[in-house]
């Protein structure tokens, strides 16, 4: 339990702690985090899934399609901000990363293989996600709506993106009655600085 007499480490392994099961746990707030980038069309936010978080490396996994804009921004400016935020602990870390990713090559086709059927099918789309469609669309062929099998959802390996964030800086702030609670902490010279920060 974080609180004012908690330590910079004691609140750093905190955080790392609770991104790792917000990968893990599907319950977790932190499983759906917002994912901002910036392009042509400015800031754009999303909510996705956090698929692992790794204190060791600094790094935060998630997955998209490559003809979605956030690659289009990733391209040009690979850098991305998340935003976590649990209501029941009223915790909020930000994070800072520099980005950099896995397309069609052995690190994508490795996880691509672990990823259930049923679950590929955010990848199958014959239309690029996001563009303008006449009427509604479920963006999935027949083939696949009626059973995902290896064979229908192979195509999708193509669009799948395996997103590598390294974490540059964590913002990490707690709401409390008694007096809110900031920290930060900057990866500088291959380790972590901590500061606290007035809320």
């Amino acid at each position: 339990m974080i609180s004012s007499t908690s330590s910079l480490t004691d609140i750093m392994d905190h955080v790392w702690g609770i991104l790792v099961r917000g990968g893990a746990d599907t319950k977790h707030p932190y499983h759906f985090p917002a994912f901002a980038t910036y392009g042509p069309q400015g800031i754009q936010q999303r909510t996705l899934v956090l698929r692992k978080a790794d204190p060791a490396t600094r790094q935060l996994h998630c997955y998209s399609d490559d003809r979605t804009q956030k690659m289009h921004d990733l391209e040009q400016q690979a850098n991305a901000h998340w935003l976590f935020y649990d209501h029941g602990s009223k915790e909020q870390i930000r994070a800072k990363t520099q980005v950099r990713w896995h397309h069609q090559n052995e690190t994508a086709r490795k996880v691509w293989q672990e990823i259930p059927l049923a679950a590929r099918g955010d990848y199958v789309g014959p239309i690029p996600p996001g563009t303008y469609a006449e009427h509604y669309t479920p963006n999935l062929p027949e083939d696949f709506q009626k059973e995902p099998t290896e064979e229908n959802t192979e195509a999708g390996f193509k669009n799948f993106v395996l997103i590598v964030s390294e974490v540059q800086e964590l913002d990490f702030l707690k709401l409390q009655k008694t007096g809110h609670l900031r920290a930060r902490f900057e990866w500088k010279d291959d380790q972590w600085k901590k500061y606290w920060i007035a809320p």
